[in-house]
């Protein structure tokens, strides 16, 4: 037997010891080379994320490796789908950056999609909208853009991220409402429009860095407002945009509230209801899609826009249930506390009953979506609009409006500006004296900001002639959602469904097998 010498020994023995104490470095040997980015080890990453319901930035860990995209986009990864969920979330803008915003202008709103985007080896970034002022209602989204090209096997690969925001994007909430006279809901379909176009100058910009992409796998993800503009996107890229096959694009929403009818936009359907039949009735399994909508049982938003007035999705719905097994809602706020912050109590959040109540309400009251649009949309998406703008002095001094300022707050809007003086200031001084039981309604510990925009939505309600009852029942929701009260009734129940961290919960806790294609309960 041949004697080994022993310093070559000794360097074997370094090597093997190497490989056990440091397994990235042996994996990272057998990572593809990059062009652009680079490969990173299968791991579990942490990403920072926007906690609206805790009114801070919260992180947790999630899985990711390339190889997601060595398999194809028509069959459904619930793994790839959590790093999708990881992304989605770390697109929203910064709780951070809001406070920093009117001391000190645009500050790291993008930071916490850019920090994931760095540990998971992506480069070349870019941030649409992130820039524009928390005050203007647009009908955009913004979107983070990504790449990586890697060489393997003699073969180029270029990953395309694009992730929409859907969290933390101030004052374009207000197209949420901007339903529009038809031809879709106007607020999604003109961002799609808009997202559509950044998309394709991502791609001539990523192949000048590239050199050649060679083969594009695109990773497009939303959540929210930003998870129906994927929607509909996804449907203009398989179109439009050939140079990316179908089994190639992976696309994964949550929380999507639909956009279209079946007579709607063509150009923005693919795959369009994909769990019906052509009757009406749920089909027995979901058909081949690359368009996966992940949605809580229990969140209102997703089914805003609702399936009795024929709104639908495009691709295949997947619900992840509501439960009322007291065993898993305790496993639930277990797994949901471990993310820090105000915790979620499952026990309190919406069944799918709840949201269909609601939502039975929401068509009583509307009537039909001509009639919201006529009757409502305008009163609606101000009063939006006011309760996120702020000014420097309410942002850095506290200051709560007096009823002057109110007056020329609201003297500055569009629609308002119409209105004479003396109506706007008779509406103003009406709702400050309105807004006092409101405030106490809601609870004895009301935060600052709820106090500073009370009196200007209720006078946006008043100068709409909105009814009284109705109106002060918005403004109770706004307020009650401002204060992260526990919630109180199904609305309250409903929206608090929508938070990252429910979805995150779930999707960790649920496998693939209990997802539903319609809303259900487990009873």
């Amino acid at each position: 037997m041949k004697t080994i010498k022993r310093r070559a020994f000794c360097k074997a023995a370094a090597a093997a010891v190497a490989g056990v104490l440091a397994p990235h470095a042996a994996a990272e040997a057998l990572l593809p080379q990059a062009v652009v980015g680079s490969a990173v080890p299968e791991d579990y990453y942490s990403f920072a994320f926007r906690s609206d319901h805790s009114e801070t930035d919260l992180s947790h860990d999630f899985y990711y490796t390339d190889a997601f995209f060595e398999n194809t986009a028509l069959q459904y990864s619930h793994k790839l789908a959590l790093a999708t969920l990881g992304l989605v979330a770390a697109s929203g803008s910064t709780y951070q950056s809001d406070a920093l915003y009117w001391v000190e202008g645009e500050a790291g709103r993008e930071d916490s999609i850019a920090d994931a985007y760095q540990k998971l080896g992506f480069a070349n970034a870019v941030y649409v909208g992130y820039q524009r002022s928390l005050n203007t209602p647009v009908d955009t989204a913004g979107c983070a853009f990504a790449q990586k090209t890697l060489v393997q096997d003699g073969q180029r690969t270029t990953i395309i991220a694009a992730m929409l925001r859907g969290v933390g994007y101030g004052a374009e909430w207000a197209s949420n409402l901007h339903v529009g006279e038809g031809g879709g809901h106007y607020g999604f379909v003109t961002a799609a429009e808009h997202f559509f176009e950044d998309l394709q100058d991502y791609l001539k910009k990523a192949e000048a860095a590239a050199g050649t992409l060679g083969t594009i796998k695109l990773w497009l993800g939303g959540y929210s407002r930003g998870a129906a503009v994927a929607n509909l996107t996804a449907a203009r890229i398989r179109q439009q945009l050939p140079q990316i096959a179908q089994e190639n694009t992976f696309v994964y929403t949550f929380a999507a509230p639909a956009a279209l009818t079946e007579a709607d936009r063509p150009d923005l359907q693919a795959d369009y209801d994909n769990d019906h039949t052509a009757d009406g009735g749920l089909k027995t399994d979901w058909d081949v899609s690359n368009i996966f909508n992940i949605i809580s049982s229990g969140d209102i938003v997703a089914r805003v826009m609702p399936e009795e007035w024929g709104y639908h999705r495009n691709g295949n719905d997947r619900f992840l249930p509501s439960t009322a097994y007291q065993n898993e809602l305790d496993d639930l706020s277990i797994i949901e506390s471990r993310m820090g912050g105000v915790p979620l109590r499952f026990d309190q959040l919406a069944t799918k009953e709840d949201v269909d109540s609601v939502i039975a309400a929401a068509l009583a009251f509307c009537k039909s979506a001509a009639n919201y649009h006529e009757k409502y949309e305008a009163a609606f998406m101000d009063m939006l609009q006011c309760a996120f703008t702020l000014s420097e002095k309410e942002a850095a001094e506290g200051v709560i409006l007096d009823d002057e300022a109110v007056t020329e707050r609201l003297r500055s809007m569009e629609n308002i500006r119409k209105m004479s003086w003396t109506k706007v200031l008779r509406c103003v001084m009406t709702a400050s004296a309105m807004s006092r039981p409101i405030l106490e309604q809601v609870g004895a510990i009301v935060p600052l900001r709820a106090q500073q925009v009370v009196v200007p939505v209720l006078a946006v309600g008043l100068c709409y002639e909105v009814e009284s009852d109705v109106l002060k029942l918005l403004v109770y929701y706004i307020l009650s959602l401002m204060s992260v009260n526990s919630p109180a009734d199904s609305v309250l129940r409903a929206a608090f469904c929508h938070y990252p961290e429910n979805y995150i919960t779930l999707m960790e806790y649920y496998d693939p097998a209990e997802h539903g294609m319609e809303a259900y309960t487990r009873k």
